[in-house]
């Protein structure tokens, strides 16, 4: 376990303040452990990051980040409570508000049968909420996910989730074209292509984590990039010439011949139409709660979301008036 490469144990006191009592997650970054303020006897989550030169670097732009986030309210915004960071040995640490599972886990505790109607919609609606806070301080996430999304509390009802893991966030208009960011099946193609995005991609994934939330699965099989454009042209049919024009024409670098070839894979013929994937993205109709006046709306909204150019992804304000 990385926590043993890390020596940290139950037990482990970090920062001369914080008892480590379990271990909530690992990464490439590090762990995130569930401490005991010392202080306050206050249960915390703790980042820890590892001290290795790109991990330490990634850790000082998540900070920058979070600071940029203080001047949110975040239950009002819907994200995580940052309490600030401090150092354990060479180890960069950062301290949370302590939350219950992550949206994830939520779902495959239903047995991944999907969530009714009646639970989408208010998440739906807090996740724009939180996206919409973001754009406000011109923040994209650029990692958003099930697995990134965590329940307050499971037990209260209507759930309240809150936006987590700002590693990979970055200001808009500091965005770098080909960037590789998120996460393999939720990524907007954008990114994957290594064009310019925006906080588009943001939405991308929100249409791909509210169908998670309808169906119990995530919509994009896939073990890489490839594959999984592969599966959006196959679906939606191939992306405007404009924007695989843009991947052949990016880079001066060796990776562009590379996108050369991958652009030339990706041209092929469409085996299904946009009309089709409506089966794939159609909320199942399980229980009578998702017998609702505004469903062909908001599975109209989805699937404005899931357009394979950034330009026609339905905004923030579209897709939230479709799920108060």
């Amino acid at each position: 376990m990385l926590s043993d490469e890390l020596e940290i144990v139950k037990g482990s006191i970090l920062g001369n303040r914080y008892k480590v009592e379990a271990f909530l997650g690992e990464g490439g970054f590090g762990i995130v452990a569930k401490c005991r303020d010392t202080k306050t006897n206050r249960a915390v989550a703790i980042k820890v990051n590892r001290n290795h030169p790109d991990t330490l670097q990634q850790a000082k732009l998540e900070i920058f980040i979070l600071e940029q986030l203080r001047r949110l309210d975040p239950d009002a915004a819907n994200i995580v409570k940052w309490n600030g960071f401090f150092h354990d040995g060479e180890r960069v640490c950062l301290n949370f508000e302590i939350l219950d599972q992550c949206l994830w886990d939520y779902i495959r505790d239903r047995k991944n049968q999907g969530l009714p109607i009646s639970e989408v919609r208010p998440i739906l609606h807090q996740l724009t909420n939180a996206l919409s806070h973001l754009g406000s301080v011109g923040i994209v996430h650029a990692d958003l996910k099930s697995r990134n999304i965590m329940v307050v509390n499971r037990h209260e009802s209507p759930i309240k989730v809150k936006l987590i893991d700002f590693g990979l966030a970055c200001p808009a208009s500091a965005v770098m074209p080909g960037d590789r960011v998120g996460t393999v099946g939720y990524s907007a193609p954008e990114v994957m292509l290594g064009i310019p995005y925006n906080e588009a991609a943001d939405m991308w994934s929100l249409g791909l984590v509210a169908v998670e939330l309808g169906t119990g699965v995530p919509l994009y099989p896939g073990r890489n990039y490839y594959d999984v454009l592969k599966f959006i042209i196959q679906t939606q049919g191939q992306p405007p010439d404009h924007v695989l024009d843009s991947v052949m024409v990016f880079g001066r670098g060796p990776e562009n011949g590379q996108r050369l070839f991958v652009r030339n894979r990706l041209i092929v013929g469409v085996a299904k139409t946009l009309g089709e994937l409506a089966i794939l993205v159609k909320i199942k109709k399980k229980k009578k709660a998702y017998q609702y006046s505004k469903q062909s709306s908001g599975h109209l909204t989805i699937t404005s979301v899931l357009q394979s150019d950034q330009k026609h992804h339905v905004n923030r304000n579209k897709f939230n008036k479709n799920w108060k």
